[in-house]
Parts: structure tokens; sequence; C-alpha cells
């Protein structure tokens, strides 16, 4: 039976990582172009031949030349080193992890098919390779796993860290970011009514965090950041909420920060209407919402099935290693002297 099991184990490494291989962000290019000529030691450079400058020294750095926006530059360059490793991290184990995964998963599902057959003893070499291809498959692809899934997750799309200025490639925390950059809930909205402070606040805002209102790739299967019909083509008297409830131009840092920490309510809920140019009220907004006009295509969602299909069966494939690696064992143990089906 451990004979059987080996090769089914190797031949499902090998299906999973094909598909792996035709979906995996890297590879296929989805993601990272701009990652693999990326200098990780120019935020080391620039974090310790500045750290003695005085702000007026670094002002084309920085917002306001001053020591509070000097440390937040010094602390936004280590974290562009370490986002610069993870980068260059995930694109080497994408492509040494399933390469990896594909030759031996290849070599021991040969050798056990051989061994299953009863075609010469080998067994004690198919044990061998087993448990060492299913040891190091294993380490590399979970370790890959866990960088993909961080950078998937939590890293913010299109962050640069050498400037202050220029915090994000199409725009900063005070002014309004590109549509691309925003983060919104499932149904396209930004931002809440609240009723304690009689204002609508944002939804993902944090006082804490700058990052939280801007996307992660993980916030790209969102259907209001893709070509979404209804938003485009609306029917009559149908999704009549973005006709009032819709404020796009609004959201942004500066904005958020304002509308949480503001002590005076505002004028009141929005109104709805039937229609672009209809007087008839329908009811008050409970959200305010996004929508991209600019959303054509699918390329957001493309990105984020590809992602979430390599981590998928890339969660298969090292448990599969770990299989390969102990059945193989206790092949090698057996010596390969029963070779047969069972």
């Amino acid at each position: 039976m451990k004979n059987l099991i080996f090769l089914c184990a190797s031949t499902a490494i090998i299906i999973f990582t094909v598909i792996v291989l035709n979906n995996a962000p890297i590879i296929n290019g989805l993601v990272g172009k701009d990652w693999y000529d990326e200098s990780c030691q120019k935020y080391i450079d620039l974090h310790k031949y500045n750290k003695d400058k005085t702000p007026a020294q670094l002002s084309s750095y920085l917002v306001t030349a001053n020591e509070a926006n000097k440390d937040k530059w010094l602390k936004l360059l280590k974290k562009g080193k370490n986002k610069c490793y993870r980068n260059k991290a995930m694109i080497g184990l994408e492509y040494t992890a399933f390469n990896f995964n594909i030759v031996f998963g290849f070599t021991c599902a040969l050798l056990g098919l051989f061994n299953y057959l009863k075609i010469g003893n080998i067994g004690k070499i198919i044990g061998i390779i087993g448990l060492g291809s299913g040891a190091i498959g294993f380490v590399l692809t979970f370790v890959y796993i866990i960088y993909s899934g961080y950078i998937f997750t939590q890293d913010v799309v299109g962050k640069q860290f050498i400037n202050l200025n220029t915090i994000y490639i199409h725009g900063s925390p005070s002014t309004s970011p590109d549509a691309e950059l925003k983060k919104i809930k499932a149904n396209g909205a930004f931002a809440k009514w609240d009723d304690d402070k009689k204002n609508y606040v944002c939804i993902f805002y944090d006082k804490d965090n700058e990052d939280s209102l801007y996307l992660t790739y993980s916030d790209y299967g969102n259907k209001h950041l893709n070509y979404l019909t209804k938003n485009k083509y609306p029917e009559e008297n149908k999704y009549y909420k973005f006709f009032g409830c819709e404020q796009s131009n609004t959201y942004s840092y500066s904005y958020c920060k304002s509308a949480d920490e503001s002590s005076s309510p505002s004028g009141g809920k929005n109104s709805y209407y039937e229609g672009p140019l209809s007087s008839v009220e329908k009811g008050k907004c409970k959200y305010l919402y996004y929508y991209d006009s600019n959303a054509e295509g699918y390329e957001k969602k493309n990105i984020y099935d590809c992602w979430v299909i390599t981590i998928f069966f890339g969660c298969f494939i090292f448990v599969l290693d770990i299989g390969l690696a102990i059945f193989g064992f206790l092949i090698f143990k057996d010596d390969g002297s029963k070779g047969s089906p069972l």
C-alpha cells in the first residue's frame, strides 16, 4: 500500500504544480515586473548616510523639514528595505519551489511506477529520493506560501518608500489617490453614517495606520474595482443609490481624518434619487459609495484569482511533500524488498 500511496502523492504533486505554474503571479508576469531591478541596498545606504543629517538637509525627502518627519522617513526606509527583500524572496522561491516540485515530482512518479510494477529492486533508491525531495520540497513551498500570503494580504499596492512626499505612486495620504488605490467594501461603500458623530466616517480609516485606506492584492477580488455592468449601464430606476450616495472624489486620507476627528455634526444624511436628473427622493444614504468609471476590465480580478489559486494549490503541494517524505522513508526502511502494489 505504501508504494501505491507514494506513486499517487508524487503524481498529485505533478498535477498541482502544473496548475500553479500556469497561475503563479510572478512566473506569469501578473505582478512584480518592477521588483527584479529594484535595489534593496539603496534603502540601506540612504538610511546609513543620512541618519545624522539635519531635517533641513533632507528637505527633498520630507513633507516638512522637522525631526518628526525625519524619524518617519528613516522608519519608512527600513520598511522599504524589508519590503524589497520580501519581493526578492518571493521571486526566488516561486521559481525554485515549483520547478523543484515538478522535476522531482516527475522523478518520484516515474520511479514509483517502476517500483509499483516490480521493475527492478530500486526500493532503497526510491526511498532516499522521496525522503530528500519531499523534505526539501516541503520547506521551499511552505516558505514560499508564507512570503506570498504576507505580500498578498499585507503589503500596500504601489507604495513608495524613498520620498515622504510620494508615499504612493499615484498620490500621498494628504491628497486624493487614484482610483486603483482605494479600499472599499464588497457593496462598493467607503464610508458609513455614524449616529454618534452625526457624520459619515470612513470604514477602513485607522488613525494609527496611514496604509489602512489603501489596497492590498487581497482586495483585488472586489467586483467594484473591476468591470461592473450595473454601474456602467444601470437599468431604469435600478441602482439609484449611486445618484446621491456616490461621493468618490471625497475619498482621501485627509477627508477620513477630518471626518473621524470632527466634533461638529455634518449637515445630515445625503439623499438619493431615482436617477441623475430626477428630483424624486427615494431615501437617505446609509453609506457613501465609491464607483470607478475607469474600471473597464478584469485585470485586478485575474491577478486575485491566479494568486489565490497559487496559494491554495501550494498548500496542497507542501502537504503532499510531507507525505512523499514519510512514505519515501518507509520504503527505504523496508529496503524495497516487497515492491508489490500492496
